[in-house]
C-alpha cells in the first residue's frame, strides 16, 4: 500500500515542481489530505466494497431503548443491520431490521424489529429478549498525516496526486 509520499511526490511531477523547489510536503499534505476524502466520498457513491465493512457479532441485551455506540470504532454510517437470537441461533438465521427515520411508539417483541441512526449512534426500541447484532457500514479510511502515513486505498495515490496537484 502506497505512503502519503509517493502521492507528494505525484503531485509534485503533475505541477512540474519536481525538485520541490516551490511546492514542499508541508504544502501539499492538506491539499493530499483533502483529495483523500473526496476519494473516499467518490467510492462511497460508486458502491466500493473499500470503504464497506461488516462487524463482528455485537450482544445486545434485553431491555428497552438502548444505543449501539463505541462498540465499532471505524464506522462512519450504518447502511443495514442483521438480528438474531443470542443463544439459539446463528448469523445463518439472521434477519434484516427495519431501518426507520423515527423509533416507532409500540411495545417490545422479541426481536429488535427496528433501528434508526441518530446523533451517530444506532438506536433500538429493543427487544423482551437477548439479541445478537451484525452491523453492515461505511467505514472510515485514516486520512493520513505525515509523509510516511498509509494511504489506506490501494492505488489511492493516482488520484490524490493529480487532485492535490488540481
Amino acid at each position: 500500500m502506497a505512503l502519503l509520499s509517493v502521492a507528494i511526490t505525484g503531485a509534485r511531477t503533475w505541477l512540474n515542481d519536481d525538485a520541490a523547489n516551490v511546492w514542499t510536503d508541508a504544502a501539499l499534505i492538506p491539499k493530499c489530505q483533502e483529495a483523500h476524502r473526496e476519494l473516499q466520498t467518490k467510492l462511497w457513491l460508486v458502491g466500493s466494497p473499500a470503504v464497506r465493512k461488516v462487524s463482528a457479532a455485537q450482544s445486545i441485551p434485553a431491555t428497552t431503548g438502548l444505543t449501539l455506540t463505541s462498540a465499532i470504532t471505524d464506522m462512519l454510517t450504518p447502511f443495514k443491520i442483521v438480528e438474531y437470537a443470542d443463544t439459539v441461533e446463528t448469523i445463518a438465521d439472521a434477519t434484516e431490521i427495519t431501518e426507520v427515520n423515527f423509533l416507532p411508539n409500540k411495545a417490545q417483541s422479541t426481536k429488535l424489529d427496528f433501528w434508526c441512526w441518530k446523533e451517530e449512534a444506532i438506536a433500538f426500541l429493543g427487544a423482551s429478549a437477548a439479541r445478537k447484532v451484525v452491523v453492515y457500514y461505511r467505514k472510515l479510511i485514516t486520512v493520513p498525516t505525515t509523509t510516511s502515513d498509509a494511504i489506506g486505498i490501494i492505488f489511492g495515490e493516482l488520484y490524490i496526486s493529480a487532485r492535490a496537484a488540481a
